[in-house]
């Protein structure tokens, strides 16, 4: 079992901006001749940056072979203003994107993942995140 603190994911609604909205910004920073839906991607991969970043302060790592079947034990989160049940569990996107990337997790589809619990969420500006447990099913 892993217990960990991520940065706060979007919500629902702000990844939803974020699939619609267009840039020419490429991800080095030059232009691309066109405008492309490429900003939700974008912000994807600087969450995972964060992400990476937040797990090796608190010395967390992946295992050497990706769990073949998970669960999601639990997920609190700490958020700036009350978010609805579709929200909360929308917001599990991006967290668990990140694990399945970061090769924690084969997959988190549904024959990988066990189907999530309900999140739970608490008022905390000053300390926004999410803190996350997993563990393996065999």
């Amino acid at each position: 079992m892993l217990t960990f603190d991520l940065p706060l994911p979007p919500s629902l609604n702000e990844m939803l901006a974020l699939a619609k909205k267009r840039t020419r910004r490429s991800r080095t920073g030059g232009w691309m001749r066109q405008t492309l839906p490429v900003v939700y991607d974008q912000r994807l991969e600087e969450y995972e940056q964060l992400a990476i970043a937040a797990l090796r302060v608190q010395a967390v790592r992946a295992p050497a072979e990706p769990w073949p079947r998970w669960r999601l034990v639990s997920a609190a989160f700490r958020v700036h203003n009350e978010r609805d049940w579709v929200e909360l569990l929308a917001s599990l996107k991006w967290p668990v994107d990140v694990l399945v990337r970061q090769k924690f997790v084969l997959d988190d589809s549904p024959r990988e993942m066990a189907p999530p619990p309900t999140p739970t969420q608490r008022i905390d500006r000053r300390n926004v995140g999410i803190t996350l447990t997993i563990t393996r099913l065999d």
